[in-house]
């Protein structure tokens, strides 16, 4: 049972989409290789009403409770550490004074233009792909996005700062990569096309390699660099999928 368990521990931490558990650390580190499934499952459930006819016709529409009822069931988690990683990144600050940016509540002009340019692209973006009926990108889009915070995790591994991020770090091994990477890119076979997989792909890695070189220069990551990561993944696939000819 320890599999389910684990999944849904994932799923209770990542998501509204399961109940949240009291599990011990170690445990909890361990849910870090069923990410991408979380990734899927919450694919899955967020396209449903637009797949049975939500919205038909106003793609723009769409695009807009989609992106609300994503917010809904991830807490608005991933987005909150977009802003503070734009906030922090955009200050130029360096040392302690990143952290100290980084952790402060307050959203500053960095952190909302942020905000803006990411929200703006998800709608733009979204819009497309609910114009094309994409509904495999959808649902792909969030196992990437997740998948790529396993890869910093295991990148930045030590790394880690107090908090909660940690105890993923310390469970993040090569196995857990080559699991959750074999995972992302089996259901992308399956779900998109090969040219939305390949642009998405190397979309998502120049993210991942700014973020993991942002880390090491700033000597420590955190979970608001697992946040941006993901939020990053998800708009990777969305550009993927219109630069690979929709």
């Amino acid at each position: 049972m320890r599999p389910w368990y684990e999944f849904i521990l994932a799923a209770g931490f990542l998501t509204r989409l399961a109940p949240a558990r009291m599990a011990s650390p170690e445990a909890l580190g361990r849910s870090l290789r069923w990410f991408p499934l979380v990734g899927l499952y919450f694919g899955c459930v967020a396209v449903l009403p637009f797949a049975l006819g939500l919205g038909e016709g106003y793609s723009w529409v769409q695009a807009w409770l989609w992106l609300g009822l994503a917010m809904v069931l991830t807490r608005g988690l991933h987005w909150d550490g977009w802003v503070d990683l734009c906030d922090a990144w955009g200050s130029g600050s360096r040392g302690e004074r990143f952290w100290e940016v980084l952790k402060d509540s307050r959203m500053g002009a960095f952190g909302g233009m942020g905000l803006v340019m990411g929200l703006a692209g998800y709608l733009v973006l979204l819009t497309g792909v609910f114009s094309g009926n994409a509904w495999g990108v959808l649902i792909w889009a969030p196992i990437v996005g997740r998948t790529m915070a396993v890869v910093l995790a295991w990148k930045t591994r030590n790394l880690g700062r107090p908090g909660l991020a940690g105890l993923f770090l310390a469970q993040a091994t090569g196995g857990k990569v080559v699991w959750a990477a074999g995972m992302a890119v089996a259901l992308g076979v399956v779900l998109v096309s090969w040219k939305t997989l390949l642009f998405g792909t190397l979309l998502g890695c120049i993210g991942l390699l700014f973020l993991i070189r942002l880390a090491r220069l700033q000597r420590g990551v955190n979970g608001d660099f697992f946040g941006a990561v993901i939020v990053w993944g998800e708009l990777s696939v969305f550009l993927g999928w219109i630069f690979g000819g929709a």
